[in-house]
């Protein structure tokens, strides 16, 4: 959301952002969850406030990225009596599924897909919890009931083409249901060339959903010559875990680097200096940041071939394993090891795929695109207004 903000005030618009803090230890208590599982699926406090927002500020666009829980679907609906036109990024699954990562017991999982997610509520697939998983199982099928995502919302914004396809299996009209990944700054070109490092990086969350478990038994693998080094950026609920892993496979440092979460500069850095991005999810990822970094950086990327890894990451700019297969994931990474001509091709097209698909300029051409088709949708109210004036943007911050 913040990217996307800073592009759009870089190109003149005027940008109102607003930021809800969910308050995470609200789950903590039963008393505390059971009041969100009949706030969440629709606030009228929420409601009221984008209204009040709405008519102070006379937005052209509503651009909401996260509504869950603080500030619900009421927001569109808010919107929409205002006449504002609103366009949801759906960074997840959280419309088709309780856990909103289509993921169960390691796997993935679309049995709730165009259907009714109680089976998300029994396997209790939201953190563990039956009346959590109740709470968003409520939400989607109330907002269903309402016809929310076919009366309220204008656009909505798919990460991925595979994300697309799985939306519009779960009901979200294909109609206004468009492709945009993520994007990144350009940082410039990298000094070095890929195979002047043994460095391999995994920039990410340390969560199971991640797969970082599999990539350190992958990295056993490799005969001690074949190595190098494995840098792990990132924090997460698996790290005390993915620690422990290391030790008992007889990984540790130098070889083997937890370096905690960095700040974006040192990201970049961190890439810069690598071989090669390892993304071994397990999940339906939609489009990460970190594969578009590495891009970014002339790096290519070894990727589960899974969801949209499987349509980012092609042939020409990295290498597709098997999700959760640590011998074809060692494969790879030992012939990116191995051949260096062969590492810095994929790096000099993965530098080439950032600058055609995935720089702020294409972005920003194919957002604003999204603005003027969601404002065909909206009924302006009589002194309706130009569409290149102001936006605003809305996220519930974890």
């Amino acid at each position: 959301m913040n990217a996307e903000a800073k592009l759009l005030r870089s190109a003149g618009l005027e940008v109102i952002q607003h930021d809800a803090d969910n308050g995470e230890d609200g789950w903590r208590s039963m008393r505390r969850t059971l009041k969100l599982a009949l706030s969440s699926a629709w606030s009228q406090s929420s409601w009221h406030l984008v209204r009040h927002l709405c008519r102070l500020y006379r937005p052209d666009i509503l651009h909401v990225h996260n509504f869950w829980t603080a500030l619900t679907p009421s927001v569109h609906a808010a919107a929409h009596s205002e006449g504002v036109p609103t366009v949801q990024t759906l960074h997840n699954y959280r419309l088709l599924c309780t856990n909103a990562l289509l993921l169960r017991n390691d796997k993935p999982c679309v049995e709730c897909v165009g259907k009714l997610p109680w089976r998300g509520v029994v396997h209790k697939c939201y953190r563990n919890s039956l009346p959590s998983s109740a709470a968003v199982a409520h939400m989607i099928v109330s907002n269903r009931a309402r016809q929310t995502w076919h009366r309220h919302v204008n656009a909505f914004i798919a990460l991925s083409h595979f994300s697309r396809w799985m939306l519009q299996a779960g009901g979200v009209p294909q109609d206004r249901l468009f492709v945009k990944p993520n994007f990144v700054e350009d940082p410039g070109e990298t000094a070095t060339q890929p195979s002047q490092s043994r460095t391999m990086a995994y920039v990410g969350r340390l969560s199971r959903e991640k797969g970082v478990g599999g990539l350190l038994a992958a990295w056993a693998l490799l005969a001690p010559s074949e190595r190098g080094r494995l840098v792990i950026v990132g924090a997460g609920p698996e790290e005390r875990a993915l620690r422990e892993s290391a030790r008992s496979l007889g990984l540790s440092e130098p070889e083997v680097v937890f370096a905690g979460p960095k700040q974006p500069a040192e990201v970049l850095a961190t890439i810069a200096t690598a071989r090669a991005l390892i993304q071994p999810s397990i999940c339906f990822e939609n489009s990460p940041r970190s594969v578009l970094e590495a891009f970014a950086c002339g790096r290519s990327v070894i990727a589960s071939d899974i969801g949209a890894l499987g349509e980012i990451v092609g042939p020409h700019v990295g290498m597709r394993v098997p999700s959760n297969d640590p011998g074809s994931l060692a494969a790879a990474m030992a012939r990116l090891l191995r051949e260096p001509i062969f590492a810095n091709e994929l790096g000099r097209n993965a530098r080439a795929e950032f600058l055609a698909r995935y720089s702020a300029t294409v972005n920003l051409d194919r957002l604003l695109e999204i603005y003027k088709l969601a404002a065909q949708w909206r009924h302006l109210p009589e002194g309706g207004r130009d569409l290149s004036a102001r936006a605003m943007s809305a996220s519930s911050v974890n």
